[in-house]
Parts: C-alpha cells; sequence; structure tokens
C-alpha cells in the first residue's frame, strides 16, 4: 500500500485540525451559546438568593441597600416576604411586583414541598423578540431565622441572543476564512522547510549503493535534517570504503592465490623439464609454497564462517602463560637466522576459560604481525599483567608505527598500513581480521597503542578463573 507523501500528510493533519477547532467554535457559539447564558443567569439568581438569605441571617441593618447593590451586579430583582405574604423588603419595579398573590403562593408553596427552594423557568408569550420569546426565572427560598419563616424570590430575565448570534455568525465566516488562509500559509511554510529538504534527500540518497551520495547544505533547514545528511554521507562514505575493500579483497586473494601456485608450476616444470633440477631444494620450494596456499584457504575459510556465526567456541580451562611460553618457542628461528631480540615477561600461571586454539592463533597473528612491521630494530616484546581479576597479554614492536587515523581500519580485512615498510611474510593478509572475531566471540577485550616512529603494542583481556 503506496503511503502519502510528507507534503500531504502535513496538509491533511493541519486541515484536519482547523476543520475540527473551527466546527468546535461554530458548535459553541451557533448551538450552545443561548443554553450556557440561560445556565449561568440560574447560576445568578441561586447566587443572589444565597446572599440576601446570609444578610437576612446575620440581620443586615439597611437591608435595602444591600439588596439593591446585589441585584445591580446580578442582574436581578429580589423581593422580600413573609410567611403571611406581607413584603419587608426588595427592589420595586420587576416582574416580582407584577405577580399575583396566587402566583406567589404557588411558588412558595412548591418551596417548601420541594425542601425549601424552587426554580421557576417559563416563556413570557406577551413579549417577544426577533420572534422568539422572553424567558423568565423566578427562584424562590425558604428561609428560617427562628421568630418566623421569611420568603426570598429572586427575578431575572433572559433576552433572546439572536442579535449576538447573527454577530457571531458574521464574525465567524470572517475567522474561518483568515484560519483556513493561515493554515494554507502554513502548510506551504512546512512543505519548504521540511517536505522539501527531506524530499530531495530522498531523492539524492537513491544514489547510496553506488555511493554516490552528496549533501546538499540547502537541505540542512532544521538540525534532523542536518543530521540525516550527515549520516548517509557518512553510510555514502562507509559504501565506498567497503566497495573499495571489496575490490582490494579481490586483488589480494587473487595475488596471494597465483603467487605461490605460480612458484609451484614453475619450480614443478623445471623439475620436470631439466633432469638436473629434480632435488630436495626446489621440491623443499614447492612444500612450502602449497603449505602457504593451504594458510591462505583455511584463513579465508576461517574468517567466512567466524563471520556467518558458523564457529563453537571450545573452552576449556588452561594456563594461558605456558601456552604463551610454548609459543614463543616456535620462533627461536627468528632469533638465529634474523637476529630477532625477543623479551619476555610472564606470570608463572595464568588460568583463564577460553578457546585454547583460537587463543593460541590470536597470539601468534599478533606476533607475526610484530615480526614482520618490526623494521630495522628487530625488536619484540611479549608481556603478561594480572589486575582486577583480569589478565592482559601484550605484544609489542618497534617499528614505523601506525597512524592515529589508519587504527579503526587495522582490523580490516587486507589492510595495510604501509606496504613500504613491512617485510616478506607468508601470512595470508587475514590476521587481524581473523584476531578480532575470535575476540569477539569470547567478548574479550583487545586494542591497539602505537606511536608513529616508536612502534606498535598490541593486546587482549581474558578474565581469570577465580580460585
Amino acid at each position: 500500500l503506496k503511503k502519502n507523501s510528507l507534503k500531504w500528510q502535513i496538509a491533511i493533519y493541519l486541515g484536519t485540525f482547523a476543520a475540527v477547532l473551527i466546527s468546535v467554535i461554530w458548535i459553541f457559539q451557533m448551538f450552545l451559546l443561548q443554553p450556557m447564558f440561560e445556565k449561568s443567569k440560574i447560576s445568578a439568581v441561586k447566587k443572589t438568593a444565597d446572599t440576601v438569605s446570609e444578610a437576612i441571617l446575620s440581620s443586615e441593618e439597611d437591608l435595602n441597600e444591600a439588596i439593591y447593590d446585589i441585584s445591580l451586579q446580578n442582574e436581578t430583582c429580589v423581593r422580600i416576604l413573609t410567611s403571611n405574604m406581607t413584603v419587608t423588603a426588595g427592589n420595586s419595579g420587576c416582574a416580582l411586583y407584577r405577580m399575583k398573590g396566587r402566583e406567589l403562593k404557588e411558588n412558595i408553596d412548591n418551596a417548601v414541598e420541594n425542601g425549601g427552594s424552587y426554580l421557576n423557568t417559563k416563556t413570557d408569550p406577551g413579549f417577544e423578540l426577533n420572534g422568539r420569546e422572553l424567558k423568565e426565572i423566578t427562584y424562590t427560598k425558604i428561609i428560617d431565622n427562628g421568630d418566623d419563616l421569611n420568603v426570598v424570590m429572586v427575578y431575572t430575565g433572559i433576552t433572546p441572543l439572536n442579535a449576538t448570534t447573527d454577530t457571531l455568525r458574521s464574525q465567524l465566516k470572517w475567522i474561518t476564512l483568515i484560519v483556513v488562509v493561515l493554515i494554507t500559509l502554513i502548510i506551504i511554510v512546512l512543505n519548504r522547510k521540511i517536505a522539501l529538504p527531506l524530499s530531495s534527500i530522498t531523492k539524492e540518497a537513491a544514489r547510496l549503493p553506488d555511493g554516490a551520495y552528496h549533501a546538499d547544505e540547502k537541505n540542512n533547514q532544521y538540525r534532523e535534517a542536518q543530521q540525516l545528511n550527515e549520516t548517509l554521507e557518512q553510510a555514502a562514505e562507509d559504501i565506498r570504503k567497503a566497495d573499495q575493500a571489496k575490490r582490494d579483497l579481490i586483488a589480494n586473494v587473487s595475488h596471494d592465490l597465483r603467487t605461490p601456485l605460480t612458484m609451484i608450476s614453475g619450480y614443478g616444470e623445471m623439475m620436470k623439464d631439466l633432469p638436473g633440477e629434480n632435488n630436495e631444494e626446489n621440491l623443499q620450494v614447492i612444500i612450502d609454497e602449497s603449505k602457504r596456499l593451504t594458510v591462505l584457504v583455511n584463513d579465508l575459510l576461517d574468517l567466512s564462517k567466524m563471520q556467518a556465526g558458523r564457529i563453537t567456541l571450545e573452552l576449556t580451562d588452561f594456563d594461558l602463560a605456558e601456552l604463551i611460553r610454548n609459543e614463543i618457542r616456535k620462533y627461536d628461528v627468528y632469533q638465529y637466522n634474523e637476529s630477532f631480540e625477543f623479551e619476555v615477561h610472564l606470570p608463572e600461571t595464568a588460568m583463564v576459560h577460553a578457546d585454547e586454539k583460537r587463543i593460541q592463533q590470536v597470539f601468534n597473528n599478533f606476533m607475526t604481525n610484530a615480526i614482520n612491521y618490526s623494521g630495522d630494530s628487530r625488536k619484540v616484546i611479549i608481556s603478561m599483567t594480572l589486575e582486577n581479576g583480569h589478565v592482559r597479554t601484550e605484544v609489542k614492536d618497534f617499528g614505523e608505527g601506525i597512524d592515529e587515523k589508519n587504527l579503526k581500519n587495522i582490523w580490516d580485512r587486507y589492510y595495510k598500513v604501509d606496504k613500504q615498510h613491512v617485510r616478506f611474510s607468508s601470512g595470508s593478509g587475514l590476521g587481524l581480521s581473523i584476531v578480532r572475531e575470535i575476540l569477539d566471540l569470547h567478548d574479550a577485550e583487545y586494542g591497539v597503542r602505537s606511536k608513529m616512529n616508536e612502534g606498535s603494542t598490541f593486546w587482549f583481556e581474558l578474565p581469570l578463573i577465580q580460585k
């Protein structure tokens, strides 16, 4: 189901809001104005009756003056009678004084039957305004002041609001027109400030799979659009890097496969065609290149399986310090043949719970990397420290080092910091990628510290087995 575009969503939401707002105003003014006005007048007569009652009970000295003020304030008429229908106070001249005795008695009797108060609402057929009859409200309240019963009667009239309604109707038409114009302008502004930049970003984002996204500063109308632009631009840059890494991967794998295959093929043909070359030395070259091929293929398979989550760790308890001591012995050949110096600082024991073969693989990759990038110093320091229930293993070389901007990329497949300063190696170029995958599977901490012309230190950390 195709969704509406953002500009139409904005128009629909704001249009709906305006329609609801105008409808509510029209309903209140056209249909609820008269009932609400009547309710307020009823409240006014009851309030007047209560105030006058308090004045009677408190024996107000100038009761007529108090009644006048109250009546003026609430636009009401007040009449006070005794139980025998004798008028004691009030403001003369209103409809209460034109009320016949029978009608007075009827209101008082209804008040007595009703528990002390009675509200009488009726229309006056003798008075009309714009086709509507005047509505009269009479409120009767009985007061027992101890000596006698007093009757407080409060009257007010409700004039029809035809003229007011007509005036409001005319105003509401203009208000409706103004609201429609304002909502239209708001929709246009929001579309230009929000919808159009997002539409432009979306159109440009269609080029993202090719890594060709370019952020337009004109679309940075607000912070979220700017952040989206920056995120997509970073994604495009990552796609370009990933695409370049894919091409580099193919090129490097092809090169690493072709080189030993060429050596094997060349030496094989030479041994076949030249009987004098069929010797142990040439045969060893073929064996070495075959091993190199095996290492490369195994590393590719391992990395692929790890990234696909198809590798299961075989966790056991073992002594990491003993493991590293045994592994370092394998590198004695570099001391004898190439004058390497290995400085070792290991504790007596460091028991961990991990996959022994995979941790061995991690250490050997760090060692291979240190040897390849040791430069002319030919010195490598292997150290292990125990702290806070963890054991940290470090392999430090004194080579060219790694520029800070390249540190985050060294764990990528086939990433080469500087090919000029690397020694010849039979490694696959996937070592640090494999290290990352193995240590991530162990939820282990790892990293690298490096300074240019001072060397690099690769490390990983595992929790010790608590005795």
